[in-house]
């Protein structure tokens, strides 16, 4: 009984799709988990009385450590298994997280646990990607890694929806956190049962020295590099706009809490059908032509979320963020890595995923706090929306550069 497909064997569509639902829900919690906090940061600012530079050292704190996790968890994965470090460490995070809700009531120890959380959640993506790519044909990769993302979009969309109402109901904004730490410590319970356990490598010095030879390749890459720093590009714009977005619509659009997390929440809630779309589409089409009209139109929404006044003209360019933006892009960027990645270095997935991460989810550490010091000094968020907006064009021009596998 049970769902765990047959490790180191081809897949049946079956089992494919078992495994790739299964990294769905993690992503799902792990982005809920994470998405939840971000209405809260003017309340918790309120309470501990925070400027906005040290309110974006809450979430960058999460994203360092984070970040962080990417290459050490991927190498681990690659040696000891990429399922069992997914779980244990996931399981850290739901810890965390649960300790937070109950004992986060100064700001130090605020901080402590949301790095805590962070260091358990950095397993995830080096892990789940390296699962997906040494599980799924190239040819079903992109629908797959789209079906990830959804998880993803979800998750974002319930964490930044949750937390308004319950807090509006309750005056705790810790409350929230421990609702989501409940099916989150689930989570690995579905991981054990439904993940493939992928062989690690040799622990012998061949073995040893194959992967160090392996990570050199990856490090020495420069079409792995021209995506490493398009997800970089595309993901500064998506964290401007996710960590800082409930509070710029409050407090410069004076919408309610609430109504600014809802708001929010649109993008991913339009992206699910869309990353189904384009990830499909880039395994019939090829994935550049895909990238290249994606990222301008990224930019130009994200600069239309600060320039547009209009109620209804915000939510038309929130849609439409969503349509094209860094949930729909990653669907492409990261298949077009593991087509590239499971060519040139199969035996390091978990290494080489780390990597794009590490780069890709710095721009989770720079954006909230380089946000947050544009906010102190001009007394507006506004800028820092038009600097993410060029920072995303700038990744049109790294998928320029990259070629197909």
């Amino acid at each position: 009984m049970g769902c765990t497909p047959e490790a180191n064997k081809p897949q049946a569509k079956e089992g494919v799709m078992a495994v790739v639902t299964s990294l769905a829900l993690g992503a799902l919690f792990m982005y809920s988990d994470r998405t939840v906090l971000y209405p809260m940061l003017k309340v918790i600012a309120d309470e501990f009385s925070l400027s906005g530079t040290a309110t974006g050292f809450i979430t960058s704190t999460y994203f360092f450590l984070y970040v962080a996790m990417q290459v050490p968890a991927g190498l681990l994965g690659d040696r000891l298994g990429l399922k069992k470090v997914l779980t244990d460490f996931y399981l850290l995070g739901g810890a965390a997280l649960l300790l937070l809700g109950f004992t986060a009531n100064n700001y130090a120890l605020l901080v402590v646990l949301v790095g805590l959380h962070g260091i358990g959640m950095g397993a995830y993506y080096p892990t789940s990607y390296g699962i997906n790519i040494g599980t799924v044909a190239k040819e079903r990769r992109g629908l797959a890694s789209a079906i990830i993302n959804s998880g993803m979009s979800v998750g974002t969309a319930l964490g930044l929806v949750l937390a308004g109402p319950m807090y509006g109901r309750t005056g705790n904004w810790r409350l929230p956190f421990l609702v989501l730490a409940i099916p989150t410590l689930f989570v690995p319970l579905v991981f054990r049962r439904c993940l493939p356990d992928p062989k690690p490598a040799n622990k012998g010095d061949t073995g040893g020295q194959t992967q160090s030879l392996d990570f050199r390749k990856i490090l020495a890459d420069k079409d792995l590099w021209a995506l490493n720093l398009a997800a970089f590009c595309s993901g500064y714009g998506f964290w401007v706009a996710l960590t800082w977005g409930p509070s710029f619509f409050a407090a410069e659009r004076s919408l309610s809490l609430t109504t600014a997390g809802v708001f929010t929440a649109l993008p991913a809630l339009s992206a699910i059908p869309a990353a189904l779309f384009v990830g499909r589409l880039s395994d019939k089409l090829g994935r550049r032509r895909l990238a290249l009209i994606l990222y301008p139109l990224q930019a130009a929404t994200i600069f239309a979320l600060a320039y547009v006044k209009s109620v209804p003209v915000l939510i038309a360019a929130l849609i439409l963020y969503g349509l094209v933006g860094r949930t729909v892009s990653d669907t492409v960027i990261i298949s077009w890595f593991g087509d590239h990645v499971s060519e040139k270095s199969p035996g390091s997935l978990g290494a080489a995923v780390g990597v794009f991460n590490l780069v890709g989810m710095s721009s989770a550490v720079l954006a909230p706090l380089v946000s947050g010091l544009v906010k102190d000094i001009t007394g507006s968020l506004s800028g820092a929306f038009y600097l993410g907006a060029l920072i995303v064009l700038a990744g049109m021009v790294c998928t320029a550069v990259a070629t197909e596998s």
